[in-house]
């Protein structure tokens, strides 16, 4: 019988989920683990901070479409990284986080006073989406499967589990077989029921003015195309989060970018009817509530997202779908191209005026532009990357008020290529995910703008 670690047994188990890159700090503590990596071919990428591990693991995660994975060793490390976890998991991203501890028997119930302990898996349930301590070698396969299952599941976030140092090292004689995926967790995306598209399909048509709001699980479920579609038949402007922008190019006529900000509540307050896909509706949506959205007395709502809890959360809905992005969008295109997607005069003659608002918009804001005195408008930062860095270039927004202006002067023509802390508003996130973004993208050109004093974070 073979001898293995258990940080081997998780290193092999990351392989066979096709990961390919792990963020973090080498440390003695999980040997075994990082060790194993490097023997199974998975790069290790190392950041100076801990939190900046998860913040590039999230990147990662998000640009790529897989499983983003950071570590960090007992105590010290793990405590560096719990604000890059607790950004990780307001963003909605994919991340998973290796930590090591204390051996057992001095650690789950801390033995008072002992080294760099603390109850880190107590900790990290409080702002994760799931997270268990390994209690025994034999534990670790099926513990490792449930974080795995738990990460794919539902909206996207956090799942840590937490080694002792003693399991991850030690060697011990035992055969362990890797299942793959699919043996343990769903591998294909959730279908939409065919009577629930039909319906959406009929009340969408029947709209006279129908909107459409992404949000980040569009990003997630890579449902760009689809999402264009749909908006072409039904002649739809289309709003997002602030997270999901760029969803539908900006170069699309039928796109409203957030940063129009009184035009995006004139729009949701002109529309009977309104698809929201992928999107929690939160606060920087307003809820989903009037003033700035349209009664719901006035107008339906159906809202597709890939985990149950959202639905109807903040905002009543006519129509409640339980799917994936890609395959809901895919199957609603099919049935408007079927049975027609209504009047488009109306909604043409709309969406003229809202270009019409946008360009003045615009031309109000590009009035910055031509100021050329000392010190220099802001403004310029942007609009001097958009001139010089090609269109699929990953633009990182980082910083409060950095971010903001930078938005404002940012056109995004390319789905997929803006990275901020949205949700959380995290000062000096940016560096990390932009590295984070290299990795993920090694072709492309990546871009931080950062200001606030983001950099001395």
């Amino acid at each position: 019988m073979p001898d293995t670690t258990g940080g081997e047994v998780i290193a092999r188990m990351l392989q066979a989920e096709g990961v390919e890159k792990v963020f973090g700090i080498i440390d003695g503590t999980y040997f075994g683990f990082y060790s194993a990596l490097h023997a199974l071919g998975i790069g290790i990428v190392t950041p100076r901070h801990e939190t900046s591990a998860a913040h590039m693991a999230g990147a990662y995660a998000r640009l790529t479409g897989r499983l983003g994975v950071c570590m960090a060793s007992n105590g010290p490390g793990v405590a560096n990284l719990l604000p890059g976890l607790a950004v990780e998991q307001a963003e909605g991203n994919r991340v998973l986080a290796v930590t090591s501890a204390r051996r057992a028997g001095v650690m789950y119930p801390d033995r008072v006073g002992t080294y760099q302990c603390f109850d880190q898996q107590g900790t990290i349930a409080k702002l994760a989406k799931w997270s268990c301590a390994v209690p025994a070698f034999e534990r670790i396969p099926e513990i490792v499967r449930r974080a795995l299952r738990k990460s794919w599941e539902g909206r996207p976030g956090v799942v840590h589990v937490d080694v002792p140092e003693s399991l991850m090292n030690s060697r011990v004689k035992a055969d362990v077989t890797c299942w793959a995926p699919h043996q343990y967790r769903r591998t294909h995306p959730t279908a939409a029921p065919a009577d629930a598209v039909v319906r959406a399909a009929e009340m969408l048509a029947a709209a006279r003015l129908p909107l459409i709001h992404a949000g980040s699980g569009v990003i997630h479920a890579g449902a760009y195309d689809e999402l264009a579609r749909v908006a072409e038949l039904l002649h739809a402007p289309v709003t997002t989060s602030w997270a999901a922008r760029g969803v539908l190019s900006e170069d699309s006529p039928l796109a409203v970018p957030m940063v129009h900000v009184k035009l995006c509540h004139r729009i949701r307050n002109d529309a009977d009817a309104v698809l929201i896909v992928g999107s929690r509706l939160g606060e920087t949506d307003w809820w989903g509530k009037a003033p700035y959205w349209r009664r719901p007395s006035q107008q339906k709502t159906v809202q597709v997202d890939i985990d149950g809890e959202i639905l109807g959360q903040h905002k009543p809905v006519e129509l409640g779908v339980l799917a994936d992005a890609k395959v809901f969008l895919a199957a609603l295109a099919a049935e408007l191209e079927r049975r027609g997607a209504g009047d488009a005069g109306p909604r043409r003659e709309a969406l003229a005026r809202y270009r019409d608002q946008m360009r003045r918009d615009r031309e109000r804001w590009d009035r910055a532009l031509t100021e050329r005195q000392a010190p220099m408008n802001p403004a310029h930062v942007a609009h001097a990357c958009a001139e010089v860095f090609p269109p699929d270039t990953v633009q990182v927004a980082d910083g409060g008020n950095a971010a903001v202006w930078a938005m404002f002067h940012t056109r995004v023509r390319v789905p997929n290529t803006l990275l901020s802390t949205f949700k959380f508003g995290m000062l000096g996130a940016g560096v990390a995910q932009a590295l984070g973004a290299a990795v993920a993208r090694p072709d492309k050109r990546v871009v931080c703008i950062t200001g606030d004093g983001a950099m001395g974070f």
